[in-house]
């Protein structure tokens, strides 16, 4: 009967498998190396990110909240708003 089972292949000279674990050992590291870049790549390009967007919003007038928070100072029991009435039409039968 046929095994599905995967084999890896193992030298049988000890240094020969020396090799290979250093080898192994060595992709190891490449990997988390590899990694730890990423994550600070993406770190430093998301707090660039969030850098930028914090200056442009301090640097953009803001007219539009300035007599809303005066409205809000002199009326503190009023919340302003606005609704749009939407029609419904009814889901059942005419029969029924």
């Amino acid at each position: 009967m046929y095994s599905a089972s995967f084999r890896l292949f193992r030298p049988r000279h000890p240094l020969a498998r020396l090799a290979f674990a250093l080898l192994g050992l060595v992709l190891v590291v490449a990997l988390l190396a590899l990694s730890l870049f990423a994550v600070a790549a993406l770190a430093i390009g998301g707090g660039l990110f969030l850098l930028v967007g914090a200056v442009r919003r301090m640097l953009k007038p803001n007219a539009a909240a300035q007599p809303a928070a005066r409205a809000a100072a002199t009326a503190p029991g009023i919340i302003e708003g606005e609704y749009t009435v939407v029609e419904t039409t009814s889901t059942r039968s005419p029969g029924r």
